[in-house]
């Protein structure tokens, strides 16, 4: 009767969701981890992270108060410390480092600055007299006081919590100065939040707050992309014999219990657009003389909001400035450019370290760049490289440049592990029950972990989809096939216009002599696009088109083994093989409807089984197989029955996959579709195992009935390219995630050519219909699917960040393109 009396009390604690194993494993609720918007807007904080915040301030206040008697209040440096040692930094170090920090708040020119964590007023002292306002916040009621004595003119400090910007309080003191602030600044402040949830509560509110043109600042950010490389070489310094593996194991461990919050380029870029401005961001590296961890491990981020238009800055690669770059680097000032590819001599990486020929140090570049308009800044997607801009304003990049997988470091799910043990103790012990010798504290998969924990979800994933393979040892042969595809249908595709037309024509020439169907004119411009882009076609400034002869090649006919043998190494049916060669074969009738594509991929008319043939090619095993571990430990760790949606369920291929990694854990699953069609042969082949609706992804889901914040999972698999405005409707499905929930999306990222001559027909519109992709970032070029950064863009405006994605640039699997995406809510 005990343990059902430890786990009655338990659940009954607001903090936590599931109770396990009589009471030794607890798990947390995800609404005591989320940070939400309030009726009035103003963000609404859980119970943890609340607690983090205070832990924080305690934190703090007792710092300040202790270095209030600091001999030069105008350089109080209380709290700054080495990590590896706990000593003091050298004042002269940090003078750098604060006047490195006013030149970057200085550059933007602002008149009126907000500062968020003014502190002991480092900078209030340096900035005030250069600004026509000011107002700072902190949470340090003594600090406030202190500095608010200080009667400084056009001055005001005021106590508050960085996501109380929207309060009246900092209102009232920015209502003073009469003038909305054109900077927010947040310097050396981010590493205290408990979460990236808690960073976008406060940096939109910062984004709306601030004035057209203006920026805001976040410097002195700690990057995640180097959380490795800091705990190794901590835990080198500490024992310079340590093998490798065991530092290994030091460091992630290290790594694993740091209790700030760490961010990469990719997550700042996530939150910023999800604040409904236009934003493009600088990304500046560290220039101080010294080597510290502030030089080496930390970079300012600039985000300007609603700019003006920049010109388009020339790219040049480092290794190309010829023997002495620095000196070559100060030829090229002159007018907009950007230099990449500088290997950071701090850092280790490719070309980098002390002894890289043409490494260098930020310091170094600052000084080459003495007089000059222009900047040092960090690559966004590998921080051991460094690049130059000139002038500085050549140094933004918009959002869509820094979109994809956001890996921070939360530092929330470590203190809300222990927290929550603590708290469980105390509650049985209050109400008399035993409590367990040793107890464990779960959270939620996804969002609020650390780096550490994050890198094995991904990895996690990763080998179940290499296992559902056998090993991953056959993908060897993928990039192969995928290349023979790829060449036999442009191959086909330029046959069919060279035999077709002789001389020089427009696009609207071509269709009409291809007798092309009005609903499948968009194909064919398609076609001419990639027959361009790939040298098969040749087009005029006028845009007029020429189709070189092509040679006779039999190996590449469809009709040959080539695209069998294809097919079979990428796990295709006999079927498909069929289909794929009686299209290629069968284009002029194709494109003038005279057969529709249908016909040939259900030639017995049986649809669910023609649209099962490729359920278990090689790319969707792997992906079926990574998104089910996910789902597995989705469920592991929320309270049941795991709620999950599917939309665009189709065939049901993607739904057994996901009922495979529930594996008879209780879940309430919603399996839905646009057609009736699917949702009843679904129902005849999973019956009562799931409950079945119509959804339309191109119409608001909660006002067709889906629930709003009721899913821990919607599953989106190869659907969203079917999506008239696939950022419209990511943000519908966005309204039905619960606190921590995940949105799971399988994608194709790139254009295949066999795709595009084949598949393609099914996706024609019917004549008047809007085509998919005409509301977001495809809209005006005909394609489908999604190519680069293009969907995690979508995703993030859509306030969604990416947590995961597979395959992995470096695997065999990446050739098919067909990707995984997991995000989560900012």
């Amino acid at each position: 009767m005990s343990g059902e009396q430890i786990e009655r009390t338990l659940l009954a604690h607001p903090w936590i969701t599931r109770v396990e194993r009589g009471g030794a494993v607890v798990t947390a609720s995800p609404q005591a981890l989320a940070v939400r918007r309030g009726p009035t807007g103003s963000p609404v904080l859980g119970e943890l992270v609340t607690e983090h915040l205070e832990h924080w301030g305690e934190v703090y206040d007792w710092t300040y108060r202790s270095g209030q008697d600091a001999q030069d209040p105008l350089l109080d440096l209380s709290g700054w410390r080495a990590t590896g040692t706990g000593e003091p930094l050298p004042a002269e170090h940090m003078a750098e480092w604060v006047d490195r920090t006013v030149e970057l708040v200085l550059r933007a020119r602002p008149r009126t600055l907000l500062e968020l964590g003014c502190g002991t007023g480092l900078l209030l002292h340096r900035l005030h007299p250069h600004l026509d306002g000011y107002v700072g916040t902190d949470i340090a009621g003594h600090v406030v006081d202190r500095l608010s004595g200080l009667g400084l003119p056009n001055v005001r400090v005021v106590r508050a919590a960085a996501h109380e910007t929207g309060g009246a309080i900092v209102r009232g003191a920015l209502g003073e100065l009469g003038e909305r602030p054109d900077c927010v600044l947040l310097n050396s402040v981010t590493q205290c939040f408990p979460s990236v949830a808690y960073l976008a509560a406060v940096l939109h509110d910062a984004i709306r707050l601030v004035a057209p043109g203006g920026t805001v600042i976040v410097g002195d950010v700690r990057h995640s992309g180097l959380l490795d490389a800091h705990c190794r070489r901590l835990e080198r310094a500490a024992d310079p014999g340590v093998t490798e593996p065991e530092l290994t194991r030091r460091a992630e461990r290290r790594a694993a219990a740091d209790t700030e919050l760490l961010l990469d380029p990719a997550t700042l870029a996530a939150v910023a657009a999800g604040s409904g401005r236009r934003i493009t961001v600088s990304l500046l590296a560290k220039t101080l003389t010294a080597d510290s961890e502030l030089t080496r491990y930390r970079f300012d981020a600039v985000l300007h909001v609603e700019p003006a238009d920049a010109p388009e800055p020339a790219v040049h690669a480092w290794d190309a400035l010829g023997a002495d770059p620095l000196a070559g680097l100060t030829g090229l000032l002159t007018g907009p450019v950007r230099v990449r590819g500088i290997p950071n001599r701090l850092l280790p990486g490719p070309g980098s370290g002390s002894g890289a020929r043409r490494a260098v140090t930020g310091a170094e570049l600052r000084a080459a760049l003495a007089g000059h308009d222009a900047v040092v800044l960090i690559d966004p997607d590998d921080p051991a490289l460094l690049q130059v801009a000139a002038p500085a304003a050549a140094g933004a990049t918009p959002l869509d440049a820094l979109a994809g997988v956001s890996r921070p470091h939360e530092p929330l799910g470590a203190f809300a592990r222990t927290r929550l043990v603590e708290v469980a103790r105390r509650t049985l012990r209050a109400a008399g029950l035993p409590v367990p010798a040793e107890m464990t504290a779960l959270l939620p998969s996804g969002p609020g972990h650390d780096a550490v924990t994050l890198a094995r979800d991904c990895a996690d994933a990763d080998r179940a989809g290499l296992l559902a393979l056998g090993g991953g040892g056959a993908s060897a042969e993928i990039p192969a096939a995928v290349a023979r595809f790829d060449e036999i249908a442009l191959h086909a595709l330029g046959r069919l216009m060279a035999g077709a037309f002789d001389g020089r024509h427009t696009a609207e020439q071509v269709l009409a002599g291809l007798g092309t169907a009005p609903r499948h004119a968009w194909i064919v411009r398609r076609w001419l696009h990639v027959l361009h882009a790939e040298g098969r076609a040749e087009r005029d400034a006028d845009g007029r088109h020429r189709f070189p002869p092509v040679a006779d090649r039999p190996d590449l006919d469809p009709s040959g083994p080539l695209l069998a043998q294809a097919c079979a190494a990428l796990g295709y049916p006999a079927q498909m093989t069929t289909f794929f060669r009686e299209a290629l074969t069968l284009l002029p009738e194709l494109l003038r409807d005279e057969i529709p594509a249908q016909a040939l991929l259900f030639p017995d008319g049986d649809l669910l089984t023609s649209l099962s043939k490729d359920q278990d090619n090689a790319s969707n095993a792997y992906l079926n197989a990574a998104f089910a571990s996910v789902i597995r430990q989705a469920a592991r760790t929320r309270a049941t029955p795991l709620r999950v949606v599917e939309l665009g369920g189709g065939a049901g291929g993607s739904t057994a996959a996901a009922l495979r990694g529930l594996a008879g854990a209780e879940a309430d699953y919603l399996f839905t579709d646009v057609s009736r069609f699917f949702t009843t042969a679904a129902e005849d082949r999973f019956g009562g195992l799931l409950r079945y609706g119509l959804l339309d992804i191109d119409a608001d889901l909660v006002e067709q009935g889906a629930p709003r914040g009721g899913a821990d999972v919607v599953l989106a698999a190869n659907v969203l390219h079917c999506a008239r405005d696939a950022g419209r409707s990511l943000r519908w499905i966005r309204e039905l995630l619960a606190p921590g929930g995940l949105l799971i999306v399988t994608e194709a990222v790139r254009e295949h050519p066999l795709v595009l001559a084949t598949m393609q027909f099914l996706l024609s519109p019917r004549d008047g219909a809007p085509a998919p992709g005409g509301g977001d970032r495809r809209g005006g070029t005909g394609r489908v699917f999604f190519t680069g950064r293009e969907l995690p863009a979508e995703l993030a405006e859509a306030g969604l960040r990416v947590l995961l994605e597979l395959p992995g640039a470096e695997s065999p699997l990446a050739a098919p393109a067909q990707h995984l995406f997991v995000a989560a809510a900012v």
